[in-house]
């Protein structure tokens, strides 16, 4: 039944009431310090609110090594803060008035969709209060600390109300309703999951009969296309770049499905801070429900929540309920097992309403009504009590003095170009790391949202490397361009990370208390990574790794990706491949050419002449670089040796009367090599150390690093810019993880972007010489921005115009 409304009054009187009680509530939350931590992910979430304070920017340099921001995480409740955080001139400030809104919106939105339902002022009100100070969600607030998760909890109700509006046949309501579900979806996309669920047991109270159905589902599909032009702008990308970030399976990975599981007494009880405790709403959910199965108008809302509830703790169980392999179907994988829990006090404040409903129905007469009121109000002190539990962990705190001390010194550092990284602090000072960007004003080798990193395989490993693979940890740290490492000594694994960075160079060069602070010289912001492409085979051992193909053509218009190409038994299709060679090597390539065995064992290339040649036992030949006489016979199996020989415009190295057996010619910026009487093969055959060590050195200088020497330009969000010199072209490793939407530029000309496997990393094929390097992250989907933000003008506009008439 619904009681006469005291309209615009009553609705303020109640915003009041939740101000207030938000307030109390609040009282040491919004004292001054940063947010409670408790271990939890605060200041991560802080982070965010702080970048985005400085503008929006699709990847940003002060996470992982690049990290895409915002990309994989909704980002409502950040937007939110930072327009608080912009008004208040802090982040911090922001984050906590964007908290006290959500107590707000969790109030007004159930009271809202209450309403209607048909529920009374009163009892609407009761379950919009009971509703907002859930115990379960202060603990989603702290210790949990998942600001957005706690903001859009406080949103869901709105998904149930836009339901509402879609099963009523109005087109202005689907409308609305569109709307609605583009802010649960952008304050937390898991949501349309968990209360998703409870919303299909909740349908038959609420959608209409088969005659409105028509009506209802053409309205479904225009409030779930204005949902996605609403919320476009973040979702295309996220499902979009969804196979660049790291989401774990975690129902299938045992020890993590069980870690989220929730045991029984966690959710009965009140057994500490990270308990699931739900309350007094939990016991509501089910007496509401069961007290109106006798009732027609509402049996349908009861059995709902009944089985809404109980499907919801079934899952919320996880590994410690009777049926844990539910958690690990298609769709319900997605979610850890205690996030079921989310829409449970919903369900209790429902139960709630549902509960003093039937007191109204019991005490028909006026006097009674006023007693009944009485009884529903003294029945919300009940779970407001629960609160009680979770005040004591909304405290403001401050960081540790030595730890903002050592991060003094960071930021006093004056270079640009490199990170640091907060070994082992995940441990002792949790999320508080994310946020050190924000105090120092370098980037860090680390953050708060795993699932976001695209080069989480590759840290995950440092991390675990710096305890035992000295080798690995030096490479890496250079890589990732890793200045300087600060330790912890409350983490137990900080002596053996200690005897790692000193023996691959690291020194002590401030410290504060038990905060510890390492650096070195040995980063690197640009690598070279010599490339070496093999076509055919190379029977004598390089000492480095190369990639091996058949074709020439295969390769030929990436050849300038290779720092030394080498031809030995190779083939082509196309005689015309040549020119790229030509090209290649003109533009600095060096290139080693066997003919034997290939199409050009008879042919003239770059001004060379190929010949076929048999020779046998002792040959005479000649060098002054090389002391021939060390060479084994010439002879195969018993028979002459065949192979070829050359003529023609090249500086001899070796040579067989007038023939060169090895010589070499400069063309352009680089060099090729042609090397005759298959002297790789005959190395091999007659085992010959001394001629392997011929060809071993005379390709030694192509194989070493190239020296490169550096001077960066800019270094910031989605922009590298540096002017650089390489005496040969090279592959080179840029410390920045690699995305999709990159693009290179060297002197204004595009180059490929690679990624680097070993450490995830940009990978690019630089030319010599000196020259200027561009990397610019581009973002493809700007223009959504736009869509969505007209699309939501235009809808609104049109509500209010026609609400206006």
């Amino acid at each position: 039944m619904r009681l006469k409304s005291g309209g615009v009054n009553s609705l303020l009187i109640y915003t009041l009431l939740l101000l207030g009680l938000s307030l109390f509530i609040l009282k040491d939350f919004l004292s001054p310090g940063y947010p409670p931590s408790w271990g939890g992910d605060a200041y991560g979430h802080l982070f965010k609110i702080w970048k985005l304070m400085e503008g929006y920017s699709p990847w940003i340099e002060d996470w992982y090594g690049g990290y895409p921001f915002l990309r994989f995480y909704p980002p409502l409740s950040y937007l939110i803060g930072a327009f608080f955080g912009l008004m208040t001139g802090s982040a911090i400030w922001g984050y906590k008035l964007t908290v006290l809104m959500a107590f707000l919106l969790a109030g007004l939105s159930t009271r809202a969709f209450l309403r209607e339902i048909g529920f009374s002022e009163l009892l609407s009100s009761t379950g919009g209060v009971a509703y907002a100070f859930s115990p379960y969600h202060l603990r989603i607030l702290s210790p949990e600390g998942n600001f957005p998760r706690f903001f859009a909890i406080s949103l869901a109700p709105l998904l149930l109300l836009g339901l509402f509006y879609v099963s009523r046949g109005d087109r202005k309501k689907a409308l609305l309703a569109g709307v609605l579900f583009a802010l649960v979806g952008l304050g937390h996309h898991t949501l349309f999951l968990s209360f998703g669920l409870l919303a299909l047991f909740l349908l038959p109270s609420i959608w209409p009969g088969r005659d409105g159905m028509k009506d209802a589902l053409i309205n479904l599909s225009l409030s779930g296309l204005v949902g996605f032009l609403v919320s476009a702008f973040w979702l295309v990308p996220f499902l979009t770049d969804r196979g660049s970030a790291h989401f774990l399976k975690e129902n299938s990975i045992e020890y993590l499905f069980k870690l989220q599981s929730a045991r029984p007494a966690q959710i009965v009880f009140h057994t500490g801070p990270w308990s699931y405790y739900q309350g007094f709403l939990l016991y509501f959910a089910f007496l509401g429900g069961v007290t109106v199965l006798r009732r027609r108008e509402r049996r349908a809302l009861g059995v709902g929540i009944i089985g809404a509830s109980s499907l919801l703790l079934l899952l919320a169980l996880g590994y410690y309920g009777p049926l844990p392999g539910l958690n690990r179907l298609p769709v319900l994988d997605m979610i850890p097992p205690y996030r079921w829990l989310d829409g449970l006090s919903l369900m209790g404040a429902i139960g709630l309403a549902l509960f003093g409903e039937m007191l109204f129905q019991r005490l028909p007469e006026l006097p009674r009504k006023k007693i009944a009121s009485l009884l529903v109000v003294a029945l919300l002190l009940l779970p407001l009590s629960d609160v009680r539990y979770g005040m004591n962990w909304l405290k403001s705190e401050e960081y540790p003095g030595d730890y903002v001390d050592v991060l003094a010194y960071v930021k006093n550092e004056g270079s640009t170009g490199w990170r640091y990284f907060q070994w082992g602090l995940w441990s002792t000072q949790g999320s508080r790391i994310a946020y050190t960007p924000a105090l120092t004003d370098r980037p860090i080798l680390g953050g708060w949202y795993r699932q976001g990193d695209p080069s989480y395989p590759q840290h995950s490993r440092l991390n675990s490397a710096i305890l035992n693979d000295p080798e690995f940890t030096a490479r890496a740290l250079r890589m990732y361009a890793v200045k300087y490492v600060l330790l912890d000594k409350a983490y137990k694994g900080t002596p053996k990370a200690e005897k790692t960075l000193k023996s691959v160079g690291f020194r002590e060069v401030h410290s504060s208390g038990r905060f510890l602070l390492y650096g070195w010289d040995g980063w690197n912001l640009l690598t070279p990574s010599p490339r070496v492409l093999v076509i055919g085979d190379w029977p004598v051992d390089l000492g480095v790794p190369y990639e091996r193909g058949r074709f020439v053509d295969d390769y030929a218009k990436k050849l300038s990706s290779y720092s030394l190409v080498i031809l030995n038994g190779y083939s082509y299709r196309d005689v015309g491949v040549w020119f790229d060679l030509q090209e290649y090597v003109r533009n600095g390539g060096v290139l080693v050419v066997n003919t034997f065995r290939s199409p050009d064992a008879e042919a003239e290339r770059m001004g060379v002449r190929s010949f076929i040649v048999k020779v046998y036992g002792e040959v005479n030949l000649s060098s002054t670089v090389f002391n021939t006489s060390k060479f084994s016979k010439f002879q195969y199996e018993g028979q002459p040796w065949t192979a070829t020989a050359y003529t023609g415009n090249l500086m001899p190295i070796i040579t067989l009367g007038n023939l060169t057996v090895l010589g070499y010619k400069d063309y352009g910026k680089g060099r090729v090599y042609f090397v005759g009487l298959n002297l790789p093969y005959h190395s091999v055959y007659a085992n010959n150390d001394y001629e392997k060590y011929l060809l071993r050195k005379l390709l030694a200088p192509y194989l070493r690093v190239p020296e490169l020497n550096y001077t960066v330009l800019e270094f910031g969000d989605g922009r590298i810019r540096l002017r650089y010199s390489i005496e040969r072209p090279s592959g080179v490793i840029v410390s920045e993880n690699y995305f999709p939407h990159w693009e290179a530029r060297v002197d204004g000309k595009k180059v490929p972007v690679e990624e680097n496997g070993e450490f995830g990393l940009i990978e690019l094929n630089l030319p010599a010489g000196e020259h200027e390097l561009e990397l610019v992250f581009h973002d493809p989907f700007t223009p959504l921005r736009y869509l969505s933000l007209l699309s939501l003008l235009l809808v609104l506009g049109y509500l209010l115009l026609h609400r206006w008439a």
